[in-house]
């Protein structure tokens, strides 16, 4: 699915609306450290989607560069925020997902500004490193639907599901940015 193409974009902003409702369901349903852990995170993937649908590009102004950076500023205050309060209540499949997704950040980050050669050791290492870092994302996400299915019969636990897997597909679009810009031609490949 080629970034520019039409099913591209359906895909992206299907998965951006079903996001904005998930939102409105934690705002409703959550506790509010939930509500801004998402506002964190909502607010990083923000900038990641405008980071990297042009990575070929320049900023336009300081003040561009700026306004992405103070957005990131308070997304990774609020995520780091909510980390912490997970820690402290003892939700320990919400610290594993909240961790793993903040060294995801952190990776993606270091695409972005940073990319190196495409298809070299080091770009290797960082996508395997990335794909387990998604794999443990699945993993908390089906211990979710398996708790909100079988243990706890609980629908908040069916609403992390949702979440969870709703996240990765976010997720999945920086990367898809990110794989296109790499592969054609934002970076050249290894001869």
């Amino acid at each position: 699915m080629a970034r520019g193409s039409l099913r591209f974009r359906i895909f992206k902003y299907t998965v951006y609306a079903l996001l904005a409702i998930n939102i409105l369901l934690f705002l409703i349903h959550g506790a509010s450290h939930e509500a801004l852990d998402s506002l964190g995170w909502v607010l990083l993937l923000a900038t990641f989607e405008w980071e990297t649908s042009a990575l070929d590009q320049d900023y336009s102004s300081s003040r561009e560069k700026y306004a992405l950076r103070a957005a990131q500023a308070v997304g990774y205050g609020l995520a780091v925020y909510a980390t912490v309060s997970y820690l402290l209540v003892g939700a320990w499949a919400d610290l594993v997902n909240a961790t793993t997704w903040l060294i995801i950040c952190a990776v993606l980050a270091y695409d972005v500004y940073a990319p190196g050669e495409y298809a070299d050791g080091e770009w290797k290492l960082r996508n395997y490193l990335k794909g387990v870092l998604y794999a443990v994302l699945f993993a908390v996400a089906l211990w979710w639907a398996y708790d909100g299915l079988w243990v706890e019969r609980d629908a908040h636990a069916l609403l992390e599901f949702y979440d969870a897997v709703l996240w990765i597909l976010c997720f999945a679009v920086i990367e898809l940015n990110v794989f296109a810009y790499e592969t054609e031609g934002g970076i050249p490949a290894e001869a």
